[in-house]
């Protein structure tokens, strides 16, 4: 993929494919890993910063993720031409869980509706430090508590 983004979503429209995390979170303070199992992705990104700073950015974050619960998405496959894709969203209760928590649900489906693909983001911020965890839901449930113990010892 070369580009493309939301096209009927006012509030990611400015993010372009990439979302809007890097660009409202920042990249400074903060290490990013990547990690995979039996063909699904996991992501780990943990930042340092003052809990306020934080929680600001989160709520911007998962305010622009979760604003519209269905919008089309463009992909721009280089000299391959367009796909396009419906998404669905929306904002998803973290339990069980210490910490502020923000969680967020995502679906892509071809414009044929099949083979959905879901994919779950989840953030934890204690104190100075904010993990998020993004990828298939088995795998972002399964990493949680050990991810947040991992940074927060």
């Amino acid at each position: 993929m070369t580009g493309g983004g939301p096209k009927d979503c006012e509030a990611l429209e400015p993010y372009g494919l990439d979302g809007p995390i890097d660009e409202l979170i920042g990249t400074e303070d903060s290490a990013t890993r990547g990690f995979s199992r039996d063909g699904e992705l996991l992501s780990q990104q943990l930042y340092s910063r003052m809990p306020a700073s934080m929680s600001d950015r989160m709520n911007k974050v998962f305010a622009a993720l979760t604003a519209c619960p269905e919008y089309s998405e463009l992909l721009v496959l280089g000299n391959q031409g367009t796909a396009e894709a419906l998404v669905k969203t929306r904002a998803i209760e973290v339990k069980g869980v210490e910490g502020q928590t923000y969680g967020y649900e995502r679906t892509v489906m071809d414009k044929e509706l099949r083979s959905p693909r879901r994919t779950m983001t989840i953030a934890v911020t204690r104190g100075w430090t904010t993990v998020m965890l993004a990828g298939s839901p088995d795998l972002v449930k399964e990493a949680l508590e050990p991810a947040l113990r991992k940074a927060t010892q």
